[in-house]
């Protein structure tokens, strides 16, 4: 998380270098659906640079995202968001988030090899997942299998970035990141988005006939 916002920051201080001195502003918005908090943070171009999502309070889930950003930056609270960047979050967690829209998003902050992390996760199918070691097979070898856990264990953008259609190789559900909990608590989230998006179960384990393996 720390490396992420360290790239964050430096990405951001490049905006405002850019701006003639002008402080780079995030705009932050929050809403309620369903029983649901999504907060979605927008940089000075319109696009996401985080979001998060809760079932706990407003507060809990801006947390979170407040999180993700550098602390020494100018926030701006909105009323209302992109409407977009909502539709899309929620579209993913009602199980019908297809593919993120690559003019939705900036991911510039995070390193290469993280993108390159996050392009495999974009190119899930939907009721699909696909496991940890088969990204780093994608990306050049097993020896790539932690620092793969290390970037979706700290996407910064949860549903837009489909981490949650990542499995461990014994095709448990596994961790999954809910804001005030432990990762180890998460399941049930992980579990719930999985089924409405088609994936098929056999007791704990996702059905082979539900594995997706890159190219």
């Amino acid at each position: 998380m720390k490396l992420i916002q360290i790239r964050l920051m430096l990405y951001l201080l490049s905006i405002y270098q850019r701006s003639g001195g002008v402080s780079a502003l995030i705009g932050i918005s929050t809403s309620r659906k369903n029983g649901m908090w999504f907060s979605t943070a927008l940089n000075q171009e319109g696009k996401l640079v985080a979001c998060a999502f809760s079932d706990r309070s407003r507060r809990e889930v801006e947390r979170a995202l407040d999180n993700s950003l550098p602390r020494k930056l100018d926030r701006e609270r909105r009323k209302r968001g992109s409407r977009e960047s909502f539709r899309a979050l929620i579209d993913f967690y009602r199980g019908k988030g297809k593919k993120a829209n690559s003019k939705l998003v900036d991911l510039s902050s995070v390193s290469a090899f993280r993108r390159d992390v996050y392009r495999v996760l974009c190119e899930i199918p939907l009721g699909k997942v696909t496991t940890y070691g088969a990204i780093a097979q994608r990306l050049g070898g097993k020896r790539y299998a932690r620092a793969v856990g290390t970037a979706v264990a700290t996407n910064p953008l949860p549903l837009i970035v489909p981490c949650h259609r990542v499995v461990p190789s014994s095709l448990k559900v596994g961790n999954y990141g809910m804001c005030g909990r432990k990762p180890s608590t998460g399941g049930y989230m992980k579990r719930m988005l999985l089924e409405r998006e088609g994936v098929k179960f056999q007791g704990e384990k996702v059905d082979r006939q539900s594995i997706w393996t890159p190219n």
